[in-house]
């Protein structure tokens, strides 16, 4: 099965992907993290989405379709695509190239989305993940795996998000509509408990 996972930063695409993939062997593909990784390495893409990234702006469709068409191409027993496509012109790049057979809306009020998304930090060193919600370091500002130092990403910032969720609704209003015409939207609340949310995805998807 190929599905979409679609909403506003911090409603819980990238958890929600990586539970699905466990499960059921799905290829989890985020355009977010394909990104970072091509930074990460200081590619010539990578530097050029940077600069977009610490913006608050979304990196343009022209690099991002050649980040996606690598992994698509590797994705043979099923896909969970994370934030793409966002907008009509990536909608009709991944119609020529894919079909997707389930698009899952994960609804969040944008008061809350902001409150996850700028309480997220990571270690410089290792990269792993923390939120000061409800995952924090057990000593503050270091990390508990390799004691580096946890800090705040730039386009996690409220600035960057807000930013980023006022072009989510501009871009993605006809895409959600798209797909709600083509009888492959399903509504799920993202205000609930990790394991509620996806109960609700798999009976939805009836898998």
């Amino acid at each position: 099965m190929n599905i979409l996972l679609i909403g506003i930063q911090g409603c819980g695409k990238g958890t929600q992907a990586k539970i699905l993939e466990e499960n059921f062997g799905w290829k989890h593909i985020t355009t977010g993290n394909l990104l970072r990784e091509n930074i990460e390495r200081q590619t010539e893409l990578g530097l050029t989405a940077k600069k977009f990234m610490d913006d608050g702006e979304l990196v343009p469709d022209k690099y991002v379709f050649r980040i996606v068409e690598d992994a698509l191409a590797n994705a043979k027993d099923g896909t969970i695509l994370d934030g793409f496509p966002r907008n009509m012109e990536q909608l009709k790049y991944l119609e020529k190239n894919f079909t997707i057979d389930k698009v899952i809306l994960l609804e969040l009020s944008d008061e809350k989305a902001i409150e996850r998304v700028s309480s997220r930090r990571n270690c410089v060193d290792c990269k792993k993940d923390y939120n000061l919600l409800y995952n924090k370091p057990k000593i503050d500002g270091i990390c508990d795996v390799c004691g580096g130092k946890i800090v705040q990403r730039d386009d996690d910032h409220k600035s960057a998000i807000l930013k980023r969720i006022e072009k989510f609704y501009n871009d993605t209003s006809d895409v959600i509509s798209y797909f709600s015409n083509e009888g492959k939207l399903i509504h799920i609340k993202a205000n609930a408990p990790i394991d509620i949310i996806q109960k609700n995805i798999v009976k939805a998807l009836n898998v």
